[in-house]
C-alpha cells in the first residue's frame, strides 16, 4: 500500500483553500493539513470484531471496549479532523 498526500489547493487571502474549502495559514499536504488520498485501509469493516483497545470517551477518560460492552453489540465511531 502507497499513501499519497492530498496537496491540490490554491493561494487566497489567508491562507491556502484545498479542494474541501477549508482555508488555513499552510499549503495543503504539508504539517497537520495531511490528508491521505487513493487507496488505504480506513479501518475493520463491519462486522469485523475490534481488537482489545483501551479507548478516551468524550471527557477524555480511558475504558477498554470490550469489558464496557461485555460481549453485547455496540457501535464504535471514529472521528478525524479535516484541519486541525
Amino acid at each position: 500500500m502507497t499513501v499519497e498526500l492530498e496537496t491540490r489547493g490554491e493561494e487566497v487571502a489567508g491562507g491556502w483553500r484545498d479542494q474541501d474549502g477549508f482555508v488555513a495559514s499552510i499549503r495543503p499536504g504539508t504539517g497537520p493539513r495531511t490528508a491521505p488520498r487513493g487507496e488505504y485501509s480506513t479501518g475493520p469493516d463491519v462486522g469485523t470484531p475490534m481488537p482489545n483497545v483501551r479507548c478516551l470517551d468524550s471527557f477524555g477518560q480511558a475504558f477498554n471496549l470490550h469489558e464496557v460492552t461485555a460481549g453485547r453489540p455496540a457501535i464504535f465511531i471514529f472521528l478525524r479532523s479535516a484541519v486541525w
